[in-house]
């Protein structure tokens, strides 16, 4: 996943497509290291009850377009719904750039499935 910057934010993705692999996401699993993020589809809210850690979260739409972002969202809460979202990126907590905000379109390149 790329940035408009050309920034790569993620080179390593898991993807959740499943009811229950979105319901799971990170529960249960040590925190995400340096280049990795977990992508919920569809998704457009979150929460990391169970969680010991916290996680930087990505909504955004169809087309990739940036719609809400949630820097170190703590343990033990609930993002809000995020209207349009269609996929949700979880990332370690401060791995997303500053220059990152709503509206900014996100490339992914080898997106599992189409």
């Amino acid at each position: 996943m790329v940035g408009s910057s050309g920034r790569i934010i993620a080179d390593r993705v898991g993807w959740a497509r499943s009811f229950r692999e979105r319901s799971k996401g990170l529960i249960g699993r040590p925190p995400l290291g340096d280049g990795e993020a977990l992508v919920l589809e569809p998704g457009s809210q979150v929460h990391t009850w169970r969680m010991a850690y916290p996680i930087d979260v990505v909504f955004c739409d169809r087309d990739w377009n940036v719609r809400h972002i949630v820097r170190s969202m703590a343990p033990r809460r609930m993002s809000k719904f995020v209207l349009g979202s269609r996929y949700v990126i979880e990332l370690p907590a401060g791995a997303v750039p500053q220059e990152l905000e709503p509206g900014t379109q996100l490339k992914v390149v080898d997106q599992p499935g189409g």
